[in-house]
C-alpha cells in the first residue's frame, strides 16, 4: 500500500514537473514583404498587412525550447501602371495593387535558445530572451483575379487598366529566424514581443503570361506582440 502511494505521489509531481516546460502563445500585429523574386509582377512599394500566430513550445532544457508556431498573413505590394492616349502620349500613371498571398498560412517548427531571468527569491522564471531558427512548409491561398479600373467613368473601355493583380494559389517551403522577449505577469501569464523574418520558396500554376509568375521567393518580417500560457508552477 505504501508503495502504491509513493508511485502515485511520484506521478503527480513528475506530470507537475513537465506540465511547466509547456507554453502556449498567440500573437498579433504587422508584416511586410520584399519584392518576389523570380516573378514579373513585383511592385516598388512594399505594404503592411496584418499578421497573426498561434504557437506552442516544450522547454526541454532550462537554455532550449522546441515547438510549432502556426502563423498567417498576406503578401502585398503596389507599383505605378503607365497610361497612355490615343495617340501613343502619356497620360500619366496609377496605382495598381500586387498580391501575391490573400493569406499565406506557414507552419514553422522552432528551436529555440532561451536566455531566463529568475525571480527574487523564487523558482519561477520571470522574464526571458529567446532566439532561434525555423522551417516549414507554407500555404499560399488567392484568387487569380485581375481588376481594371478607369480613370473616370466617361473613359472609353480600351483605355482601362489593370489596378489589381493577384497572383494564383500555391504552396512551398519556408525557412526564417525569431528572436523574442517574454515578461512573465506571474507564474503563468506573460507578454510577448516576437519579431520572426521569413524567407519562402513558392510554387503556382498560372496560365497567364507565359508561366511567368509560377515560381518566386519572397522575404516577410512578421513583427508581433501576444500573451503567453505557461502551464504548471
Amino acid at each position: 500500500m505504501k508503495s502504491l502511494l509513493l508511485i502515485a505521489v511520484a506521478s503527480v509531481f513528475s506530470l507537475n514537473a513537465m506540465a511547466q516546460r509547456f507554453e502556449l502563445g498567440i500573437n498579433g500585429g504587422m508584416s511586410t514583404t520584399t519584392r518576389p523574386e523570380g516573378a514579373l509582377y513585383q511592385g516598388e512599394h512594399n505594404e503592411w498587412t496584418p499578421a497573426g500566430s498561434l504557437s506552442f513550445h516544450y522547454n526541454f532544457h532550462e537554455r532550449w525550447q522546441a515547438g510549432l508556431s502556426i502563423g498567417v498573413t498576406s503578401w502585398k505590394r503596389t507599383g505605378q501602371w503607365p497610361l497612355t492616349g490615343a495617340m501613343e502620349d502619356s497620360l500619366g500613371t496609377e496605382e495598381i495593387s500586387f498580391t501575391m498571398a490573400k493569406s499565406a498560412v506557414t507552419f514553422a517548427f522552432q528551436l529555440n535558445h532561451v536566455i531566463p531571468f529568475y525571480q527574487d527569491y523564487e523558482d519561477f522564471v520571470k522574464q526571458q530572451i529567446y532566439f532561434g531558427v525555423a522551417a516549414g512548409p507554407v500555404i499560399v491561398a488567392n484568387d487569380g483575379e485581375v481588376t481594371t479600373s478607369r480613370v473616370n467613368p466617361n473613359t472609353p473601355f480600351e483605355y482601362s487598366y489593370t489596378s489589381g493583380f493577384n497572383f494564383q494559389p500555391g504552396y512551398g517551403f519556408m525557412v526564417g529566424a525569431q528572436v523574442g522577449y517574454t515578461y512573465y505577469l506571474g507564474e503563468h501569464f506573460g507578454i510577448n514581443v516576437d519579431i520572426a523574418p521569413r524567407i519562402a520558396w513558392v510554387e503556382t500554376v498560372d496560365p497567364r503570361l507565359g508561366e511567368a509568375n509560377n515560381q518566386y521567393s519572397v522575404m516577410y518580417f512578421p513583427t508581433t506582440i501576444g500573451l503567453r500560457y505557461r502551464f504548471g508552477y
